[in-house]
Parts: C-alpha cells; sequence; structure tokens
C-alpha cells in the first residue's frame, strides 16, 4: 500500500525540528490497521531532543487544522476501528522501572487512574484548547491564573510551558528541572569532554557544533 507522495514537509517544534516528504501508507497500532494513512518521511531532524531522546517517530494528534500540508491525523474514528472517540496518556513518573507510559486508543485504562475525570469543551480546534480557572499547587492558589486563562493539553511534550518567570516559580515549587538547565546537563555529560577536547584544541564553534551534531540545518 505505500505510495511515495513525494510533497515537501517541514515542522518546527518548540526544542527541534524536521523536514521531509509526505507519503502514504497503512499504519498499524497494536492490532489495529488505518489505511491509506498520509504522513511524513523524516530525512533531516536537527535539534538537541532528538539527539538525547531516542525517537522512532513522531505521532500528531492535535486537530487537522493545524497540521503541517492539511494532513489528516491517524483516523482511526472515520475508519470504525475504535467504537469509543478517546485516547488517553499515562506517563510513568518512575523513569527507571522500564515501562515509560501508554497510550489507548478507544479508551481509559483503570489501573493508572483513581476517580473520576473532568470534561471541559475544547475552545479553540488546533490544540487541545480549554479554559483553566487557576493553577493549584499542595492545594493552594498560586495566583497566576487569577480571573482564569488560556491552556493546551498536548501529548506531544511532557513538559510544563509558559510565561518564564511564572514557569520558573511553579517548577521551584513541584521540585521540577527547567528544560534548558536539564538540556545542559544532558550535553555536557554526554559530550562534555568531547567539547573540551576541541576547545582546547582551538577549533572554532561552528565546526564543534557540527562535529556533536548539535548544529540546525
Amino acid at each position: 500500500n505505500y505510495k511515495e507522495n513525494g510533497k515537501p514537509a517541514a515542522i518546527h517544534y518548540g526544542t527541534g525540528s524536521i523536514a521531509g516528504f509526505f507519503s502514504e501508507d497503512s499504519v498499524t497500532v497494536g492490532d489495529l490497521v488505518v489505511k491509506d494513512q498520509e504522513f511524513i518521511e523524516a530525512t533531516k531532524e536537527p535539534g538537541l531532543t532528538f539527539m538525547v531522546a531516542k525517537f522512532d517517530g513522531i505521532l500528531g494528534l492535535g486537530f487537522q487544522e493545524i497540521s503541517v500540508g492539511n494532513a489528516v491525523p491517524v483516523c482511526m474514528i472515520k475508519q470504525g476501528l475504535i467504537s469509543d472517540p478517546v485516547f488517553s496518556f499515562w506517563f510513568n513518573r518512575h523513569a527507571g522501572e522500564g515501562e515509560g507510559g501508554e497510550i489507548v486508543f478507544g479508551g481509559m485504562d483503570p489501573n493508572h487512574y483513581k476517580g473520576n475525570h473532568t470534561y471541559v469543551p475544547v475552545t479553540q480546534k488546533g490544540y487541545w484548547q480549554f479554559n483553566m480557572g487557576d493553577v493549584l499547587v499542595d492545594g493552594k492558589s498560586t495566583g497566576f491564573c487569577k480571573g482564569g486563562c488560556a491552556a493546551i493539553a498536548d501529548s506531544g511534550t511532557s513538559l510544563l510551558a509558559g510565561p518564564t518567570a511564572i514557569i520558573t516559580e511553579i517548577n521551584e515549587k513541584i521540585g521540577a528541572a527547567g528544560v534548558v538547565s536539564q538540556e545542559c546537563k544532558t550535553v555536557v555529560s554526554q559530550y562534555g569532554q568531547q567539547i573540551l577536547a576541541l576547545l582546547l584544541a582551538e577549533t572554532q564553534p561552528a565546526k564543534i557544533c557540527s562535529q556533536v551534531g548539535l548544529c540546525t540545518f
């Protein structure tokens, strides 16, 4: 069923980017087969995130309104593959356990939550955007969302993103590491010795960047 479309494509994310071309094929998810699914074959993946994390691919689950090339997201519902139009995520906060998380199409895994979910309407099609009334830490208001604010639940990231000063304060309250400092630590741990050796050899910064693969295209 594979068909090469050839139409060029590029996506810029908050922490990297990809470039490549569109193709079409059947996509298998578990025991479900989505037919004639348009997707991007990535030929370039610059950015630190793609280097330090081990990606096989990116599965976009936003609305078609914001998709590159107006591509239709994986269309299990339209093809009648799942009866309940729901997908759900579980992230394992214990990184050393081997199982990073789980995605369920067509329902929710009761092993990974207690109580009931709160459903809110999507306020703007594109991302999964909704209105948020407040930000609580340990049950206490932070005051960062007085009068309400817009929020986005993004399946493509485990980061907390927002105004820098506010996110820094929230990270401090919940004991989380900022993405820039965490990326810096990761680069130093993996490439520190190589970068130091190149610096001592008076190598030009652009060449160092290129040799360790951290340059964008």
